[in-house]
């Protein structure tokens, strides 16, 4: 079966959500221009944090994310934490039609971090899956992400994420799909997070994050995949 992009998967499925409503309301209805965001909390606190956009607000856990759509045009995101709504992050972001995008807050309460990138599939993705990497930990310095049973490290000496070094590293890379085991090493060469028996389905598309602070009992590091 043929995989879809994805940008047309996330509009096939609100569009499933909608389609009884919008044929007994308006045979008439267009769909107003829209992109599709990826919301992700890498945020080192324990509590959720609050994305805030022009079509509402989405309270998403430590460790979470969630996918909504995006009025085009030049469009604000605010960013809240559960502690007294204390504003984490402020930012207008340029939202292009039927364009998919991610969004992700990490750093801690002294320093909040956001990175904004885009989400483009691969042309001939087969039977291979997409997957890319970013380093959004505390304390860490490179580090080294290993996929399966490889013995030379898939994405090598990644240094913690700027918002620039995140859009250098946005494009997916086509891998093996399957099921395997992941883990990170530090520039030592000791492991610092794994995470055993994930699934990759082929002809899907992953993000794979390190997060959370080095040392740390509250948030300690933790390797997360974001399923597009």
């Amino acid at each position: 079966m043929k995989k879809l992009s994805i940008p047309s998967f996330i509009c096939l499925v609100l569009g499933i959500l909608t389609l009884s409503s919008c044929l007994k309301d308006n045979d008439d209805y267009v769909r107003p221009p829209q992109g599709y965001m990826t919301f992700i909390n890498g945020f080192s606190d324990p509590g959720h944090v609050y994305f805030r956009t022009s079509v509402g607000t989405l309270p998403i856990p430590y460790k979470g994310f969630s996918v909504a759509s995006m009025l085009v045009g030049d469009r604000n995101l605010s960013i809240f934490s559960n502690n007294g709504n204390a504003s984490l992050i402020d930012t207008n972001l340029v939202i292009k039609d039927s364009t998919a995008y991610s969004s992700v807050i990490y750093g801690n309460r002294e320093s909040p971090k956001f990175a904004f990138v885009e989400d483009k599939s691969i042309s001939n993705l087969g039977e291979q899956s997409g997957c890319r990497f970013l380093n959004l930990a505390n304390g860490v310095g490179t580090v080294n992400l290993f996929l399966g049973s490889e013995t030379t490290a898939s994405f090598a000496n990644r240094p913690i994420e700027t918002g620039a070094t995140a859009v250098s590293n946005q494009t997916f890379v086509a891998k093996a799909s399957g099921n395997m085991p992941l883990k990170i090493t530090d520039a030592d060469g000791n492991t610092i997070a794994t995470r055993t028996d994930y699934t990759f389905r082929k002809g899907y598309y992953y993000t794979v994050i390190l997060i959370g602070t080095k040392d740390n009992t509250a948030t300690p590091l933790y390797l997360g995949i974001v399923a597009h």
